[in-house]
């Protein structure tokens, strides 16, 4: 049996948490229904986050057929988890950009096919590796206030020290579950998340092993942590492919994270796990061919 962390270490854990994070600062699921999902968050203002992107089956219509999150990168790639992606046939998906409340239909909503699906040829379904894929839309999107495209994380790798960000300077975007038992938001919500060591993802991770479907994160894996400690407060089910975003000093936001997993149930004061952008910089480039 796996230990478990007890109540006074995981207390410990994430007041150190706190204290490493906040001590510098950078001037739906679908497969297998992973539990990575935002509940207790705030709400968001239209055109606020204009890279957001809204996964959807076809054959259930927009508002029904919703699976995933994603962020817009180009004119025409969007960026999402491979786990939201349940079959490569691309009639089934479209996707919507400058989406914000799933129950209006908007004029500043586009709406587009899918002319191609990349999925990371590594992608492992049982333990959730290399939780990446690429949308190509079917034609270039329109960039205006509602539509606009995502900073990514430099390229990095595990020897570069990870990046530390002040408390409130990251969220989780998306339109997930705000209950267990609940449904969808209507609203694209966000989460302030504080973005953890490997070592504390680690630690979460292994310690609560059954919570997370036996999904470890070991250290020098392309994944972090990143999340609310306060019970109530987490990514939940329908948020799967969004982003985590992170303020830098230039005052922009980057995309650090995109959701792959968490708890079961959410909403436990642990964090999700993302498929970490900064050591995904080459596959992405490599793969948003023509």
């Amino acid at each position: 049996m796996k230990r478990q962390i007890s109540t006074p270490t995981m207390f410990l854990i994430s007041v150190l948490g706190v204290i490493l994070f906040s001590a510098h600062s950078v001037s739906g699921g679908s497969l297998n229904n992973p539990s990575a999902r935002i509940l207790g968050g705030s709400s968001t203002t239209e055109g606020d986050w204009p890279f957001m992107a809204y996964l959807f089956e076809r054959g259930n219509g927009q508002l029904n057929g919703f699976i995933c999150g994603g962020s817009l990168i180009s004119n025409q790639w969007v960026l999402t988890a491979a786990h939201c992606i349940e079959t490569v046939d691309i009639r089934l998906y479209g996707v919507v950009l400058g989406e914000h409340t799933r129950s209006v239909v908007s004029t500043n909503e586009q709406v587009f096919n899918v002319s191609r699906l990349v999925l990371h040829q590594n992608f492992d379904v049982t333990t959730f590796e290399n939780d990446i894929a690429l949308i190509k839309l079917s034609r270039p999107a329109t960039i205006n206030q509602y539509v606009g495209l995502a900073n990514l994380a430099a390229a990095a790798n595990c020897s570069v020290p990870q990046p530390i960000f002040s408390s409130g300077s990251c969220y989780t975007l998306g339109w997930g579950k705000t209950s267990n038992a609940g449904s969808n938001s209507d609203t694209l919500k966000k989460l302030s998340s504080l973005y953890y060591h490997q070592v504390f993802c680690n630690l979460f991770t292994l310690g609560n092993s059954l919570k997370y479907g036996g999904r470890v994160v070991h250290n020098c894996e392309k994944r972090i942590c990143a999340g609310s400690p306060q019970t109530g407060q987490d990514s939940c089910e329908g948020d799967s492919g969004g982003p985590l975003v992170c303020r830098h000093s230039d005052n922009q936001y980057y995309v650090h994270g995109i959701l792959s997993y968490g708890t079961d149930p959410c909403g436990q004061g642990l964090p999700a796990v993302f498929t970490k952008v900064a050591e995904m910089r080459a596959w992405i480039s490599s793969n948003m061919t023509p």
